[in-house]
């Protein structure tokens, strides 16, 4: 479920995305084709898409002998998702791709994980996998494997973690030993999501190895092209590749993606491809693993779009106890109960701010790959860096936090199989998970992010809400809203140049508080970006009739927001620079 209204008030009116088509790479579009492919997006996630949610958690996945059976209606989606570009929406028309900007992959994300997260992770998978053949593979693996994948005739994934081998990649064993031309993969891994199904006829897996003999620690890693079944010189396909799936897991949600362990090489038969530079396979993978993060982020944002819309919808038609004030005679829609009025309007602003935040880094993501060479470019380069770890980490614990709170407004209805909203916080508790821990992602953002580049992606993002403060801070109807932002903003600065002294000389205590420090991070962030939608809609809001609601609701949430999330802000701010040590005193044994 999803309003198109707030998506294209963010798109057109926030962003004004119709600039993009300026940039010389999309010349040939225009706004108007850009919306077209927005609605197009959202018609394809309510037929085709949607439906799935509901069959794929009735059926889950079948697992016999090695081979994971997946609903007939997924194999069917699965191909018209290809056959319709929405793999290759924003790649090169060259290998079959439609050449719409970055973002409008973010977009199309959105209504499609919204729609059915375990679905949709497969033709993501799909996209970041051949992507990462396109960036760094020779023009024979280009030619043999993208426009396969890019179609949806075959399938990808991204094969990291191992048995042993978790968040530290480091350690790695799997190992690919030289055999002419291509290379002899020998290892085991395991959490792979879709790494086994029958939604195509090849899988093609981008499996990070370290070749034999090479140094131990991530410069010894490589990425290898790993397909389920081996492609002849003519395309064609030919036998097993000796890549078996030994199991499949069984998990809290996401029942109909399955997660698969899977066996390289068993048989001493497995053959992969070096793919890019030997020894830089990590590297690689990031361009893949940071997207994922991102789009991370958009599943929690998205999950909890749909489970709040699917809450509103409850609250309008379920009839519950009276009035408190008397204001209407008889049982209520439990929309009028002021409690639930408060849990709406948490979930509504929560949602559309975490949309803000997303579409506007994969905004800045086009200018950061399309601009020429210079300041402005590495700008746009460093924000999203920078925002990168806050949209994976907040959006995916409040998300969780959204679904949850969608829960609670359907009270005893919420906790039961009758309503999709159970399903919608199961399925969404992964999202810390995945692509590196929320934990993890604290640590990337207040150490790396604080320092690299001289600190610049940090004052990059310093300078755009500073920015934005100066602008606004007598706006008339949201000036003391914005004021009490940037003295917010303020002091998490001075914690942030604090947190990257302690990085140094204090690393323990520092380690203690880089995800409340995070939590800050999110939370100014999501103020900005309120404000901003506020500081929009705000000429618009003063017309008459019921259509100025929509805008003066930009306003409202954003106060709301701004009043009520704040200081906890600022509270959160003073935690993180608390000298106590208890988190590092307590005995192991005590706890």
């Amino acid at each position: 479920k999803v309003n198109p209204k707030d998506i294209f008030f963010i798109l057109k009116e926030q962003l004004r995305y119709g600039v993009l088509c300026k940039l010389e790479r999309y010349r040939e579009l225009n706004e108007k084709t850009l919306d077209l492919m927005v609605n197009e997006a959202i018609r394809f996630a309510r037929e085709v898409v949607d439906p799935l949610n509901e069959v794929g958690e009735r059926w889950g996945v079948k697992f016999e002998n090695g081979q994971v059976y997946c609903p007939a209606e997924f194999r069917k989606a699965f191909r018209q998702y290809g056959e319709n570009g929405w793999i290759a929406a924003a790649r090169d028309p060259k290998y079959g791709g439609q050449g719409f900007p970055h973002m409008m992959r973010i977009v199309v994300n959105d209504m499609m994980y919204g729609a059915c997260q375990a679905f949709n992770m497969a033709p993501s998978l799909t996209h970041g996998a051949a992507h990462l053949i396109e960036s760094f593979g020779t023009d024979a693996l280009k030619e043999q494997f993208v426009p396969n994948m890019y179609s949806g005739k075959w399938a990808g994934t991204m094969c990291l973690t191992e048995p042993d081998c978790g968040s530290n990649l480091a350690d790695i064993t799997t190992t690919a030993f030289p055999e002419g031309d291509h290379y002899r993969i020998v290892g085991n891994k395991i959490f792979i999501s879709w790494g086994e199904h029958d939604l195509t006829e090849n899988i093609v897996h981008l499996v990070l190895a370290r070749v034999d003999g090479a140094p131990s620690g991530v410069k010894g890693i490589s990425l290898f092209v790993v397909p389920k079944i081996r492609v002849e010189a003519d395309g064609s396909l030919g036998g097993p590749n000796d890549v078996v799936c030994g199991a499949v897991e069984e998990k809290l949600g996401l029942h109909a993606s399955p997660t698969a362990q899977l066996h390289f090489g068993g048989s001493g038969k497995c053959i992969g491809f070096l793919c890019g530079k030997a020894g830089e396979g990590l590297a690689h993978m990031f361009q893949m693993m940071n997207a994922a993060r991102i789009n991370t982020g958009v599943s929690g944002m998205t999950l909890a779009g749909t489970a709040y819309r699917n809450a509103l919808e409850y609250t309008k038609t379920r009839l519950q106890g009276r009035d408190v004030a008397g204001r209407k005679k008889g049982s209520v829609p439990i929309i009028d109960h002021p409690d639930v009025r408060r849990m709406l309007l948490w979930m509504k602003a929560m949602v559309d701010g975490m949309r803000s935040m997303i579409y506007t880094a994969a905004f800045w993501s086009d200018f950061a790959h399309e601009m020429p060479s210079g300041t402005e470019r590495d700008h746009y380069r460093h924000l999203v860096d920078f925002f990168t770890p806050i949209i994976k980490a907040y959006c995916s614990d409040m998300g969780f936090r959204v679904c949850e709170t969608a829960v609670q407004c359907l009270g005893g209805y919420g906790y039961c199989k009758d309503y999709p909203l159970e399903q919608y916080l199961r399925d969404a508790k992964i999202m810390s998970l995945y692509e590196g821990t929320n934990g993890i992602q604290s640590m990337d953002l207040m150490g790396r992010k604080m320092t690299i580049h001289d600190g610049a992606p940090f004052k990059a993002f310093r300078s755009e809400i500073d920015r934005f403060c100066e602008a606004n801070r007598d706006h008339e109807a949201i000036g003391d809203k914005v004021r009490a932002l940037a003295g917010v903003a303020e002091r998490l600065w001075e914690m942030a140049e604090e947190f990257r002294k302690k990085m140094g000389s204090d690393p323990l205590q520092w380690a203690s508080y880089t995800y409340p420090a995070l939590i800050a991070f999110g939370e100014v962030a999501m103020a900005w970006r309120l404000l901003d939608m506020a500081a929009v809609a705000w000429p618009s809001s003063k017309k008459n009739g019921k259509e100025a609601d929509f805008y003066r609701a930009k306003i409202l949430q954003a106060g709301w927001f701004v009043d009520t999330t704040l200081p906890h802000t600022w509270a959160t701010i003073e935690v993180c620079q608390r000298p106590g040590r208890e988190i590092l005193e307590m005995p192991d044994h005590a706890f």
